[in-house]
């Protein structure tokens, strides 16, 4: 399960774009975006958590 290294909340969305990849935390007082450098189709890197 993903967490918020700014706020510690677990409601978060991952986003990509040209130049954006990671996670935007949708907790009402944060908003903040975390950057990520994984690759996203390893299915290795997953754990059942992120599989709901």
């Amino acid at each position: 399960m993903w967490t918020c290294p700014y706020c510690g909340g677990t409601h978060g969305l991952p986003f990509h774009d040209s130049q954006l990849d990671g996670m935007l935390c949708l907790e009402p007082d944060c908003g903040r975006f975390e950057e990520s450098h994984t690759d996203h189709d390893d299915l290795s890197l997953w754990d059942t958590t992120d599989i709901v």
